[in-house]
Formats: C-alpha cells, structure tokens, sequence
C-alpha cells in the first residue's frame, strides 16, 4: 500500500513538472506552488470557491481581517451603522478592476445580490434584505440586526468582482481587484495567474504564480524537495521536522481557529445518552495525539488562539471517570467479550473518517479513538471514506471527524450558529438544546466586542455541558518554502496566502 502510494505520488509530481516549467522562461519571476486544493470554479459564490480565489491573491472583499482577527478597511474606505438594521460603507475612489473598470457602489450591489442568489451559506452571515448604491457608498438594509456584519463581509464568499460578466467567465476568469489576475484555470488541477498592471496598492513583486493541486501531503514534501515547487501549505507535523532547521527551506506556522472535532450523532440509539457522549468525552488522549500531529489540546469548541478560546470545563483523559459513568448508568459486559452492553444491545459505533484540508490527521485521531474506547469497553468500527460529506447530511454515522475553523471571519456567532443552533443549517451532530438555541439569538443584538466574547465562552461551555461533540486538538497552519522565497506569509485566517510582497530571489 505504500509501494502505491509513493508511485502515485512520484506521479503527482511528474504531471507537476510538466505543469509549471512550461510556465517558466528566463525574463520572469514564476512562483511554483502547491495546494491541497483548487475548487471546481473561481467563481466566489459557488460552494467556497472563493477561498481559493483569495488564497491566489485574486480576489478581494470590502473589509479584511488582520492577524488578530480584527476588522480593515481594503476595498472599503470606511463604514458606518446608521440604524440597527441599516449599514453604509464608503469605496476607495480610485480602485479597478483588472480590466481597468472603476469598481463602484454598483458593483458592489450587483456581487451581494449575487451571492445571496447562488449560494444558500449567504444568510448564515446577515440577513439582507437588500441594497442600494448612490456613486462610492453601498447601503445595506438587513431583515434583522447583525452584531458580526463587518467581520463577516470579510467572507470571500463576498468577493468583489466584474459582475457584468457571463456565468462561464466568472467561473474560469473572473475580474476581480486583487495583486494577480487569472491566466487560465483547469478545474481541480492548476491556476496560473499574473501580475496585475491596474493594482491599485502597488505592484507585485512576482510576474507569475503557477498553483497546482496536490492532494497528499507526502506528494507536497516530494515537490518541495525535488525543488519542482517553490511553496506549498498544510504539510502534514510528522513531515515539517525534513524542513526544519535547514537553510534550504523556512517553515512558516501559525496557530488560527480551527480545530480537530469527532461530531457525535445526537439522535443515535447509544450517543442519544449524555453518560456515552461523556464517558468518549474523556476518552480521548489529546495529549498523544498532539505529540503525533502538533498544535495544541482542545478543551472547547473555539481555539485558544482566539480572545474567547479559553473554557473552564473542558475534558482530558480520565478513563476511571469514563468506566465509572457507564458503570453506574447499567452499561455492563456481562458475555466477557469487552464491549459494554444494555438491554442486550452491545456498545458498537461507526466512525468515518477521511482526510480532510490535505492532511492525514483524521486517520491518527480516529485510531487513537478506537484504540482508548476498547479500555472503556466501547467498540468503534472505523469506515474511511474519500468524502464524508453525504454521510453526514444523511446522518448514518455515529462519530465522523472535521477539521473545522470555528471563527471563519474572526467572530464566534456564524460558525456556532450554523453547527449547534437546532434549526443550524450545518448541524452536523444533530444537537439541540433550546437553552442554546436562546444563547444564540442574543447574538444579533449585541455589537460590543467583549460581550460578544463572553457570550461565545458562556456558549462553549453549555456545550460541553452536554458533551454534544468531542474537540480534540487546536490546528496550527503552516507554509513551507524554499529559502529564495522572501515574503511569504502564513495567515491564522486561511484564506489569506498569496500576496504582492511575496517574491523569488
């Protein structure tokens, strides 16, 4: 199996090879990159697309995020609340397109209006019932209020671009504000792009950037040591210790808010039971599995890297408690056969996992969960899958792994919204608590910053109360690159990557 793995990978990279020299030629500056992935389309409000187009420094948005997950003005000069519901920003006058089009309030309407209409994710953010334009100043008129409205304008799902254009175009090329401009795009594969001439803060310093998809980890650490690629993200912690302390390289990392979670199915005949759901809880042997695949343990729903990070009733590694619990509420192994039975029924749990944000964590994770429940008397039948998705719309698991960024945009409303509000468009493990749910609306009343801090805190911690999903590490992001690679950056928000500082020397 390995045998066919490495072969796959020598593969990878030698479609790579032919990929990016063709790209190459004496007079220019071409980066040669790797990504885990590149979407179906560039188009912003396809799925989340748009990540990938503001990863390739192509895209752009009204408002961004700095490293400290706060709110900036980018195509956006400034904002204002007029009313609860009523929100104005002023553009910057003198940006264009790439194809040299002033971007105006216009513009601005026509790719929200379009987002809302394409992609269902849209409302999760604010509720807009619509917008006007009068020259440079946007006007957005909600149904409701929204406390976390200017981080998640930053959502690349909200990309600013040439809405004029047609369906296709904006799929293979759109016109967008960014430091590089879309070359040519084959779906799932490659991206090329180029310096964009009508930049409006500065030029690039590179000519061009050529992205290729590759999937695994090991085929990245191939093309980053065969010098077939001049950068490449998410390599996997057992592999960055290659690069490390090694003049040829630097290793870039960061610790942002996503975080690695086992989802338990709440409406499951045994994870139904909070005693189960806690007795798995503290189960997991975090502090293992971070030796194995780095960041730090996760004691709750928000990363520690983040202002509202830190709960007081998180779980850690306690299998006395977990025996103890089962043992009390009748879960007993009368055949001797270790696994835990009530009522005849046996204690057997379907875990799926699959890679996911081109790592093999998930698979470590799950291992170290089935491997600790056997001591609790719990039995866990692991099922990899190559998308888990569809298993867990249709809810037929019990436990399924994500790596997931709990604050996207930097605020705590629209990610615990989505995951654990009962009506949640993204409620994954099926949890409903109507105390919660009430937790939740308070949200788009309240705009101060700390409060809202302390509302997701109090949040996180009624969630694990219920034990309603298992958080088992802080993912830290990483870039590696070649040594003559200068400017690179590696965002805690990870759809920020290729900017017009980064260059080949």
């Amino acid at each position: 199996m390995k045998k066919i793995k490495l072969l796959l990978c020598l593969f990878m990279l030698t479609t790579l090879c032919g990929c990016s020299n063709s790209n190459k030629n004496e007079s220019s500056k071409t980066l040669n990159a790797a990504m885990f992935w590149i979407s179906t389309s560039l188009d912003p409000t396809n799925n989340y697309d748009g990540w990938v187009l503001s990863r390739i420094g192509v895209g752009e948005t009204l408002l961004k995020l700095n490293e400290k997950y706060e709110v900036e003005p980018s195509l956006a000069k400034s904002y204002e609340q007029i009313d609860d519901t009523t929100w104005k920003l002023t553009l910057k006058d003198h940006i264009t397109f790439s194809n040299g089009n002033k971007v105006t309030g216009e513009n601005v309407k026509a790719c929200l209006e379009r987002a809302f209409e394409k992609n269902t994710r849209a409302i999760d953010y604010f509720d807009l019932n619509h917008v006007e334009a009068d020259k440079q100043d946007v006007y957005l008129y909600l149904n409701k209020s929204s406390g976390a409205i200017l981080n998640n304008l930053c959502e690349p799902l909200f990309t600013i671009y040439d809405a004029s254009q047609s369906e296709e175009d904006i799929a293979k090329h759109p016109l967008c504000t960014g430091p590089f401009v879309v070359d040519d795009f084959v779906s799932e594969k490659t991206i090329d792009t180029s310096k964009n001439k009508k930049y409006y803060d500065g030029k690039a310093k590179l000519d061009h950037v050529h992205f290729s998809q590759v999937a695994d980890s090991d085929a990245r650490v191939l093309a980053l040591q065969s010098g077939e690629v001049d950068l490449a993200n998410t390599i996997d912690y057992s592999s960055l210790k290659l690069f490390r302390n090694n003049k040829d390289y630097q290793v870039l990392e960061v610790l942002g808010p996503r975080t690695n979670v086992i989802y338990m199915n709440n409406e499951t005949t045994f994870l139904s039971d909070l005693t189960i759901r806690k007795a798995l809880s503290y189960s997991v042997d975090r502090k293992s599995i971070v030796k194995l695949i780095g960041g730090k343990e996760a004691t709750g729903l928000y990363s520690s890297a983040l202002p509202y990070g830190n709960v007081s009733n998180g779980y850690s590694l306690d299998l006395k408690e977990a025996n103890r619990l089962l043992d009390e509420a009748g879960y007993v192994d009368t055949n001797k056969d270790g696994i835990r039975e009530k009522d005849g029924q046996e204690i057997i749990l379907n875990y799926y996992e699959s890679a996911d944000h081109g790592s093999a964590d998930a698979n470590i994770i799950a291992q170290s969960m089935q491997s600790e429940a056997k001591k609790i008397g719990i039995k866990i039948k692991l099922n990899q899958v190559e998308n888990a998705n569809d298993i867990k719309a249709a809810g037929t698991f019990d436990l399924c792994s994500a790596n997931d960024s709990s604050a996207p945009t930097g605020d705590p409303e629209t990610f615990i919204q989505q995951r654990y509000l009962s009506t949640g468009s993204s409620n994954t493990g099926r949890y409903k608590n109507v105390n919660l749910d009430n937790l939740i609306q308070q949200f788009s009343t309240i705009y101060d910053l700390k409060q809202r801090q302390q509302l997701a805190i109090q949040a996180s911690e009624m969630i694990l109360d219920d034990a309603a999903n298992i958080y088992v590490s802080y993912v830290p992001l990483n870039t590696v690159t070649s040594s003559k690679v200068k400017g690179a950056i590696c965002h805690p928000v990870d759809y920020y990557m290729i900017t017009k500082d980064i260059d080949l020397k």
